[in-house]
């Protein structure tokens, strides 16, 4: 197959995945993988080699780190079964899961990105962490936060699964207040440049890094999953071992994903060791 005629097919592909309501994050970055592929294949013979070859590329290339290698091996597996050439799929890489989380957002952290999002007059942005830290949802998520579906149940459709995420009343009554204060009568809570459209993410991750230089909250611990993972761990916290009930609310199709949230960090474990009486 041609380098012509594999980028063809890459379209045709994409095509197909929209028309069966992949999500547009996903398409965007199964393209970006295949697509990478392609340009390392240019008109060389497609078959199994070449592959391996593309995949060591990625390993000795700092930026592509072997759960990001995956991700390629991920997309370009599918893309080679839809073509029918199964025989050239290869396994992903194997990683050494770390025990610890390190990277994570407490309590005290969320307070003062809230505290110093209020001092900046950034409502918007506050009401945001609010939900994020509240509700558990994905801040592609966010969207489903609108004038019209406010209630303490929001129906969230994602990745082909629609689950009802439940919301604090007091949280409720903030929102329909701010939206009200905004003059906000329909669509999302969160307003963008585009009429009708909600800021973009990166937005707000910006002004989170932002706040969180302010705040003096280590930078590295604000990110996308960071109020996700805070929501869980006080979950569990509050309901020990409720792992199914916590899957059911983040829209995990496995335990094995939720059981991550389970994971002390390196901080804990020590403070945990230090009451232990060893006399």
């Amino acid at each position: 197959m041609s380098y012509d005629d594999l980028k063809i097919r890459l379209e045709e592909w994409l095509s197909e995945l929209e028309y069966n309501e992949k999500s547009e994050n996903t398409i965007k970055k199964y393209k970006v993988n295949v697509t990478a592929f392609i340009e390392f294949i240019q008109d060389k013979e497609l078959n199994k080699k070449i592959y391996l070859d593309f995949v060591k590329k990625l390993e000795v290339v700092d930026q592509y780190l072997p759960n990001t290698s995956n991700s390629y091996i991920v997309a370009i597996n599918k893309f080679l079964k839809w073509l029918d050439l199964e025989s050239l799929l290869i396994k992903q890489l194997k990683i050494q899961r770390d025990s610890s989380i390190n990277d994570y957002m407490s309590v005290s952290d969320c307070k003062r990105l809230l505290k110093f999002a209020k001092k900046n007059n950034q409502m918007d942005t506050y009401y945001i962490i609010q939900i994020l830290w509240k509700t558990g949802i994905r801040i592609s998520e966010l969207k489903y936060f609108t004038v019209e579906n406010l209630d303490t149940i929001i129906t969230i459709r994602n990745k082909g699964k629609i689950r009802n995420i439940p919301v604090i009343s007091d949280l409720v009554r903030e929102l329909k207040k701010y939206a009200k204060s905004k003059n906000i009568t329909a669509g999302t809570l969160f307003p963008g440049k585009k009429e009708g459209k909600m800021f973009v993410p990166s937005t707000i991750w910006r002004r989170l890094k932002k706040i969180a230089g302010q705040a003096r909250v280590n930078k590295d611990n604000v990110h996308p999953h960071s109020f996700r993972h805070l929501f869980a761990k006080l979950y569990l916290e509050t309901f020990p071992g409720d792992i199914a009930g916590l899957a059911d609310i983040l829209g995990h199709n496995s335990l094995e994903t939720t059981r991550i949230y389970t994971r002390d960090s390196n901080k804990e474990k020590e403070l945990k060791i230090r009451k232990i009486k060893f006399s």
